[in-house]
């Protein structure tokens, strides 16, 4: 089984729904019922069925057909949430400008990107989907911290079935070399596999979502804690 194979099976297992996530989402909206939210980078789609259950309209992309063949098996048909493989960079080919209230970004994804011009362009193409006064929404590991302590390792997830490792090294060129191990308790198999980070930072970031919004705010969580350099993770509310 190839690691692509097995982290679709192992996925909801490593990652089950963050209820602070849905919380986060449902504080956007005064009522979700109605409410009009793109997930982008959605994995097996468990947040996006969970506000879908909620009486918003979902659409949700990821990159990886596996991952969405799941979520769609997931996916109860009497909700409105919609599955479909897309590309971070190709949003405003998929989906209709100024339909959106939520466009969100969670769990460290927008970091597959590969440098602030994909960056600036994933940023432009969801605020030309926001309707007025929407909401763009991010999550990332916090990379002023990882690139200031010169993070080597983040804690390791453990399930009933999977371990899940996740080592950092800081390339010359100021990437961040991402290993992922994940191992199987049942049969001690371990997969492995190698991906290059762009470790966007606060200064970064900031300068590219001010282009585009005209409130932007920070927080050290989901639990809207203010930021700081020392943060685990950082987390992004840009308002049209």
């Amino acid at each position: 089984m190839s690691f692509y194979q097995e982290i679709v099976t192992a996925y909801d297992e490593i990652f089950p729904l963050n209820p602070k996530q849905l919380s986060y989402v449902e504080g956007m909206c005064k009522l979700l019922s109605g409410k009009k939210i793109l997930d982008a980078g959605c994995g097996t789609g468990s947040l996006a069925i969970a506000l879908g259950r909620r009486s918003a309209s979902v659409n949700a992309f990821d990159l990886d057909v596996d991952m969405i063949n799941k979520a769609k098996e997931k996916c109860p048909q009497a909700i409105d949430v919609n599955f479909k493989e897309g590309d971070l960079l190709k949003m405003t080919e998929a989906y209709k400008g100024s339909s959106f209230d939520i466009v969100y970004c969670f769990g460290n994804t927008l970091v597959h990107l590969s440098g602030l011009k994909e960056v600036e362009q994933f940023v432009s193409s969801a605020r030309n989907l926001l309707k007025p006064k929407g909401k763009l929404l991010l999550q990332v590991i916090n990379y002023d911290r990882i690139l200031k302590k010169e993070v080597k390792s983040l804690p390791s997830i453990e399930s009933d079935h999977y371990i899940f490792e996740r080592l950092y090294r800081i390339t010359d060129d100021g990437y961040v070399e991402f290993t992922s191990n994940l191992t199987s308790k049942r049969s001690g198999q371990q997969q492995s596999q190698k991906v290059l980070l762009f470790p966007i930072i606060m200064e970064q970031i900031n300068a590219v979502l001010k282009l585009y919004f005209s409130k932007v705010t920070y927080y050290a969580s989901f639990n809207r804690e203010d930021w700081n350099e020392d943060s685990f993770h950082t987390v992004i509310e840009a308002e049209v």
